[in-house]
């Protein structure tokens, strides 16, 4: 049966404060002026890329928050080290030694992937000393180095007292297993769901390639579309101003200018939107079935283009 033996908060030291602060603090001052300059000055592109550095900027200080420890827990079997994405348990039968990190350990300190500054240390790094070590740590002072079988871990606990009762405690240990082990795939999940909305952003931001076969309209992509000409009831061009005001977004996306996916207008009606806002003509494609599709490009002799070869075609 486990049993807690201590209990060490991990909190920031005056150094880490400092630092999450500037992290925090000037990027925020700098994306957000860039950003409302680029709305002010109606400039598309340029505020789509701030967002998504935006968007990317609180993904890594969401990372510092949730990846960092907020305190360590020694039991009668194994050091837990507490985080809000997901405890790491070192069973302590797979310790070798706990102590102090020299000046030595920390020569050539180099971090190879992971983030620091914001609210504390995490991630893989390496120094002259140790090719490959696990850093969770908030403070920047009482850095102790765990070597078990497998890996190296850093842990900065707030009471040194953990590393002689941790000390201690090692060879003495109940050999159980516990509830959970270490899953080094889980240590890059905010990274992956940073990286795989950023490519989701992009690819539902950018215009989508339009194909024409000899049976069917097709639009490539996120909330693309393949529209048989046997089906099609009507198709004409409108101002952006005549579209019926949407309700609800069932699928899609609306990002700035740019909506795509499935949508419903006030009056109930089925809506598909791959369109960009403020932008005319609009194509209008009025389905058998009821279903509207509307559809435009940035550039709007590409938009004629499509709707002269839609009319030849159908």
């Amino acid at each position: 049966m486990k049993k807690i033996l201590f209990i060490s908060p991990s909190t920031l030291d005056k150094k880490s404060l400092i630092l999450s602060f500037i992290v925090c603090v000037i990027p925020t001052l700098i994306f957000g002026g860039m950003f409302y300059h680029a709305l002010v000055i109606r400039n598309t592109h340029l505020t789509v890329i701030l967002g998504c550095m935006m968007a990317l900027f609180l993904g890594i200080l969401i990372g510092g928050i949730i990846c960092t420890p907020h305190k360590y827990i020694l039991t009668n079997s194994c050091l837990i080290i507490k985080r809000y994405l997901r405890d790491i348990v070192i069973p302590l039968h797979n310790i070798k030694s706990i102590r102090l990190l020299t000046p030595d350990d920390k020569k050539g300190l180099l971090r190879s992937l992971g983030v620091e500054g914001a609210f504390g240390s995490w991630g893989y790094y390496s120094t002259s000393a140790h090719k490959k070590i696990f850093v969770l740590a908030r403070r920047y002072d009482n850095w102790t180095l765990i070597v078990t079988d497998r890996e190296k871990f850093v842990i900065a606990p707030d009471e040194l007292q953990l590393i002689d009762l941790t000390a201690q405690q090692i060879g003495q240990a109940e050999t159980q297993t516990p509830e959970f082990t270490v899953n080094n795939w889980r240590r890059y999940i905010p990274a992956a769901i940073i990286i795989s909305t950023m490519a989701f952003l992009y690819l539902a931001y950018k215009e989508p390639k339009v194909i024409f076969d000899s049976n069917a309209f097709k639009i490539k992509g996120i909330y693309g579309v393949k529209i048989p000409f046997t089906e099609i009831d009507k198709a004409d061009t409108i101002s952006w101003r005549e579209m019926p005001a949407m309700s609800f977004r069932a699928n899609g996306i609306s990002l700035f200018k740019v909506h795509r996916g499935h949508f419903k207008t006030r009056e109930g009606g089925k809506a598909r939107l791959s369109v960009r806002r403020g932008v005319n003509p609009i194509i209008r494609i009025v389905k058998q079935d009821g279903t509207i599709f509307y559809i435009n490009r940035k550039n709007a002799e590409e938009t004629r283009q499509i709707y002269n070869q839609l009319r030849i075609m159908n």
